[in-house]
């Protein structure tokens, strides 16, 4: 913003982190005592009267402290924010729980878990629903005379499983050879395009494979069908009942409905992260209405060379963001690192 010299950038930065430590408002005398300023509290005082002017501190009710609004908390994470390094100790924790771990689902869960455990906020790992995951691999594997376990892997690292019937005359070898093919020639692919169409072209003339293909497609149309919206691991939702902004209930009750019983509310906020760099959004920004006391910061994963989902964290406006988007991102990098491993 053109009216932000060099002061009214100290004395904004100074007021929100105070702000961020204390959760109280914060006054020039306080700020005088506290910070390395080098101007009077009268200085710091007019300073904070003409932020309040702009629109970046309110004061509420009738405390002469100010505190930051969500434009404040916005231009200090656009222009003052500097992200404070993890320390060795929690980098390393980070690592134990993501490091080794096989299965994609489980790595998941433990980013979840080790995000939420580092950042004391509510952490969530989104996967992008069916439609939007990309084909990896398939594997049909033999469970007996006449059965199958077909077992689908996309790169944002979900596994869907579906035991089906086989047709007469089909060896083990068959069920590897056709792995190996739909393999080939789907990998990539949108599971949203995996049309009767797309998957007939794959199969070919083999018409012994046609029993097994129409089982395929009737499970494929009835998950995609489900799977339109992203799937989210949320860990962490004591954290935020421990800040003072959500220690009354009342307070509490939208956030709690949205993280815990409105899913969708969640999966569409976090949608809306592009999915390269750290991307913050504060309260009112945020589209629902549910979540305009809080900040979500939101980083993008892979899983190989391709975008597999989002992590991010929702904690008060009032968060440590700091802390918040050196976490986010240690964690999204880890995660791509062990999801890369697993392919």
């Amino acid at each position: 913003m053109e009216q932000l010299d060099a002061r009214r950038r100290a004395v904004l930065r100074a007021v929100v982190e105070e702000h961020i430590r204390s959760a109280g408002p914060v006054g020039s005398e306080h700020l005088a005592l506290r910070e390395q300023l080098g101007v009077s509290p009268a200085t710091i005082r007019s300073t904070m009267a003409g932020l309040e002017e702009i629109g970046l501190l309110t004061h509420p009710h009738t405390s002469a402290g100010r505190v930051p609004t969500d434009q404040g908390y916005r231009v200090y994470v656009d222009m003052l924010l500097e992200a404070e390094p993890l320390t060795q100790a929690e980098r390393q924790a980070i690592r134990r729980r993501l490091v080794g771990v096989e299965q994609p689902a489980e790595l998941l869960d433990q980013a979840a878990h080790v995000l939420a455990s580092v950042a004391q906020y509510v952490s969530v790992v989104a996967v992008p629903g069916l439609r939007q995951q990309r084909f990896q691999a398939l594997h049909l594997l033999p469970l007996g005379e006449h059965r199958a376990l077909a077992v689908i892997t996309t790169n944002a690292g979900a596994i869907q499983g579906r035991p089906i019937t086989l047709p007469a005359g089909i060896a083990a070898e068959d069920l590897d050879e056709l792995s190996r093919v739909i393999t080939q020639q789907l990998q990539g692919s949108l599971l949203a395009d995996l049309t009767h169409e797309r998957l007939e072209q794959v199969v070919g003339e083999a018409s012994r494979y046609h029993q097994l293909l129409e089982a395929l497609k009737a499970w494929l149309r009835r998950d995609l069908a489900r799977g339109t919206g992203p799937r989210l691991h949320v860990e962490g939702v004591r954290h935020l009942l421990r800040e003072p902004e959500f220690r009354q209930p009342d307070a509490a009750t939208r956030v709690l409905e949205a993280l815990l019983e409105e899913e969708s509310v969640l999966a569409q906020a976090f949608s809306a992260a592009p999915g390269e760099g750290v991307w913050i959004s504060i309260g009112a920004e945020n589209r629902f209405e549910e979540l305009h006391a809080c900040s979500l910061v939101v980083a993008g994963y892979r899983a190989g060379d391709r975008a597999a989902g989002v992590v991010g964290l929702v904690g008060p406006t009032r968060m440590r963001y700091r802390r918040a988007v050196a976490a986010v991102r240690y964690v999204a990098d880890r995660l791509s690192e062990a999801l890369a491993a697993t392919t």
